[in-house]
């Protein structure tokens, strides 16, 4: 009987989330808070189009706040000599004693090696930086990274 409740359980869950992604549009979701045309909602908003050019970034925040989630984002980084940029994706709730989760790619010199930076900030301290050398180069196409957050972790995956 257990694995019954179980089993139905995850269907429940599974059936969840399908609604929540189905029912997601970035018109009704987000505000693209700057980047001067350089943020756009495609699709009937169902995606959300970030880029990047000579002069700047573009940006957005959510109209609502979020307990826990899985995010998942799409990037493919600048390539060739991008020293001097940052490409970066985070989570942050307002006020002096934030709560942050940081995904940061800083721009390199031609031929080395790419790292990913991730952060986590909690009641406004951090100090839980990890680096990473990718093993795939992140200029070539978009590559899928996620953070799933629970009540009881935050996983990055990538």
């Amino acid at each position: 009987m257990e694995m019954g409740k179980s089993l139905l359980f995850l269907l429940l869950l599974i059936s969840l989330s399908l609604v929540v992604i189905v029912s997601a549009n970035f018109y009704n979701d987000v505000d693209i808070t700057w980047g001067d045309g350089r943020g756009k909602i495609l699709e009937n908003g169902q995606q959300l189009q970030l880029t990047l050019d000579h002069t700047s970034g573009s940006g957005f925040q959510s109209k609502n706040e979020y307990l826990f989630a899985k995010i998942d984002m799409q990037i493919k980084l600048v390539p060739g000599n991008s020293a001097g940029t940052v490409t970066a994706y985070y989570l942050s709730s307002q006020g002096p004693k934030h709560d942050e989760i940081d995904y940061e790619f800083l721009g390199n010199l031609s031929g080395d090696p790419y790292i990913m930076h991730t952060n986590v900030f909690a009641q406004g301290l951090g100090n839980r930086e990890q680096q990473f050398y990718l093993w795939f180069d992140p200029t070539l196409d978009f590559h899928t990274y996620s953070v799933l957050w629970t009540p009881n972790q935050i996983t990055y995956v990538f």
